[in-house]
């Protein structure tokens, strides 16, 4: 469904979703150790707080969007209209309510570009250091060991594991 509630609810999905992803990839016990350095890095107590927190509040927050998004998924009426599954109407308000919050504080997916996804390849390949090569496709990238590095070529690698 690419119209009307089906529409919302894949615009909206497409936020949420890398927000628990970028919050799943943190690692929180770097940013406690980043926190630990003397003087907290020059951040006053309720922001070092805020930032030993943050991990832990975006994945309870974006959790409760997932929620509010499975609950209400497109279905199709008697008469084949898109409408919301859970209050049956066909421009949900609540899932309309949350796109235009997410669109006011202009939430969008991060982009990732190659630079970005080699990065992220290397980071969590650092007990198996290999040569890598990093190839765009139609819906994002896809890293593999370079020719001649790995025996068997033809298994993809996925990451983070």
């Amino acid at each position: 469904m690419t119209s009307g509630h089906g529409a919302v609810h894949e615009w909206v999905r497409r936020r949420v979703h890398p927000v628990v992803t970028a919050a799943l990839r943190a690692d929180s016990h770097a940013l406690g150790a980043a926190l630990a350095v003397p003087s907290g890095g020059g951040l006053d107590p309720h922001t070092s707080d805020f930032v030993r927190d943050a991990r832990r509040l975006v994945l309870v927050c974006a959790t409760g969007l997932t929620a509010v998004l499975e609950l209400h998924r497109p279905a199709r009426d008697r008469s084949g209209r898109d409408v919301c599954r859970a209050c049956g109407a066909v421009g949900c308000p609540t899932l309309r309510l949350v796109a235009e919050v997410l669109a006011a504080h202009s939430a969008r997916p991060a982009p990732i570009d190659r630079a970005e996804a080699w990065r992220r390849a290397d980071a969590c390949l650092v007990r198996r250091p290999v040569p890598l090569d990093v190839r765009e496709f139609e819906h994002g990238f896809v890293a593999r060991p370079a020719a001649g590095h790995d025996k068997d070529r033809r298994r993809p690698m996925r990451w983070p594991g």
